[in-house]
């Protein structure tokens, strides 16, 4: 259960011409907290943690993670140290639902569900089942809970300053550059933003219609949702929705005041779990999202036990499963298609591209590492050696021996850019050549911020 990170991968034996096309990589998913099948609340490290379907999940620049523990109504961190991962409960008190602002244990939340930092390290969460929005401030060792917007156990649709906003089930956060924090209000069918003015926080509605369900693109309230559910925002404010009933991804960009839906993936009343351009890509009940440093959407498909990536390609995005079978649920960890999931939840990326998954149904979180593919082709007395430039800290080395004993010196030559890749030419100046990628001594991407 022990952070690890594999001493070099691939190896490759040049005798013959070769070339390895298709992915440059894949990912490689472990359990880091709790254990598979088996609900709890106990702190402690690695699977010596217990949690009670676990929900929303972020991240901070330092690599610790924090989740909404959902049953427990808790709210948990996980700190790396070393090799390992130390749960603790900041906030809640688990196993009693209700409402209270105050400190730590103090404080009380209603299953607790997306989950946002804002840069100053501030953890804003949707309180569920009690129809508001919640501010955790750490202060010292502590966490002070506040209600910023709405009032506990009174849904509605209202617009307004601070307890006078109405919520209806809000599931997914979000929060941008100044603060302003974006909410997915799943049972309004709406999105609503919460502004910081002052010491008050005014909530109104940029996009949806409230009640009113459906599928349509379009500016403001002319668009429809079908229970949102997860909402990330990237760095230049452009807003990503899991439409949940619909089966679809849609995102939402700022133009002036305005704020215009459009569809990048799936479609409603498609269920399914291929893979492909966005229009042609089907989903079953998305519902975490995140957003990488590159710029691509990562999703729990939380109905298919999968995780899928959408990658902007011009002007459409391209769908892939990265992790899961589809509709296969299990516990096994494993590289890609060999990692199962049970009903995956929360989902975020660090800076350096691992990937955390709040495995709801599996009472785990999970970890995710990008495990990079050396592609090798051989043309006349030349190698032309390809490997992803993301992610950094791998050395590439070669051999004239497969024994134990046999020296690897590293490739000192300056690789060249080829897109998203890096690509190097060698002359191996024999009848044959080994290579790997290595990771380097010491490096722990999650450390790199």
């Amino acid at each position: 259960m022990k952070r690890t990170t594999p001493a070099f991968l691939l190896l490759c034996l040049l005798t013959w011409p070769r070339f390895a096309a298709g992915q440059t990589g894949s990912f490689a998913f472990s359990t880091i907290a709790g254990v598979a099948g088996i609900a709890g609340s106990a702190d402690g490290t690695n699977d010596v943690a217990r949690f009670d379907f676990p929900g929303g999940l972020t991240v901070d620049r330092f690599g610790a993670l924090y989740v909404s523990d959902i049953l427990n109504h808790t709210i948990r961190k996980l700190t790396p140290v070393g090799t390992n991962w130390v749960v603790t409960t900041l906030a809640g008190q688990a196993g009693v639902s209700g409402w209270a602002d105050g400190t730590n244990t103090d404080a009380q939340f209603n299953r607790p569900n997306g989950i946002a930092l804002d840069e100053a390290g501030n953890l804003f969460v949707a309180d569920h089942y009690n129809h508001t929005i919640r501010k955790l401030t750490p202060a010292g060792t502590n966490w002070i809970v506040t209600t910023i917007a709405g009032l506990a156990g009174a849904n509605g649709s209202v617009d307004g300053t601070n307890s006078l906003a109405r919520f209806w089930s809000p599931t997914g956060v979000a929060v941008d550059k100044n603060d302003h924090v974006f909410v997915a209000d799943t049972a309004n069918f709406t999105v609503r933003e919460v502004a910081p003015v002052g010491t008050n926080w005014v909530v109104t509605t940029i996009a949806g219609q409230t009640l009113n369900f459906g599928f349509t693109d379009g500016t403001n309230s002319y668009a429809q949702f079908d229970y949102p559910y997860g909402i990330a925002i990237d760095g230049a404010g452009h807003l990503f929705v899991t439409d949940w009933g619909n089966q679809a991804i849609r995102k939402i960009d700022p133009v002036g005041t305005d704020w215009i839906v459009t569809t990048i993936a799936g479609s409603s009343g498609m269920i399914g779990s291929d893979d492909g351009p966005g229009s042609f890509a089907t989903f079953n009940f998305p519902n975490g999202i995140c957003i990488d440093q590159a710029g691509n959407v990562d999703i729990s498909d939380q109905s298919n036990d999968t995780i899928r990536k959408l990658t902007p390609s011009g002007n459409d995005w391209i769908v892939s499963t990265i992790a899961g079978q589809p509709l296969q649920i299990g516990t096994s960890d494993g590289l890609a298609s060999d990692a199962l999931f049970r009903h995956p939840w929360g989902i975020a990326v660090d800076r350096s591209g691992e990937f955390y998954v709040a495995d709801y149904g599996n009472q785990t979180i999970r970890n995710g590492i990008f495990i990079p593919r050396l592609q090798i082709m051989r043309s006349l007395q030349r190698v032309i050696l390809l490997w992803p430039a993301s992610p950094s800290g791998y050395v590439l080395e070669s051999s004239g021996s497969l024994d134990p004993t046999a020296p690897w010196s590293p490739l000192t030559n300056t690789p060249a850019t080829n897109g998203p890749n890096l690509i190097l030419t060698q002359q191996p100046g024999g009848v044959g050549a080994f290579y790997r990628l290595r990771k380097s001594p010491g490096y722990s991407p999650s450390r790199i911020r």
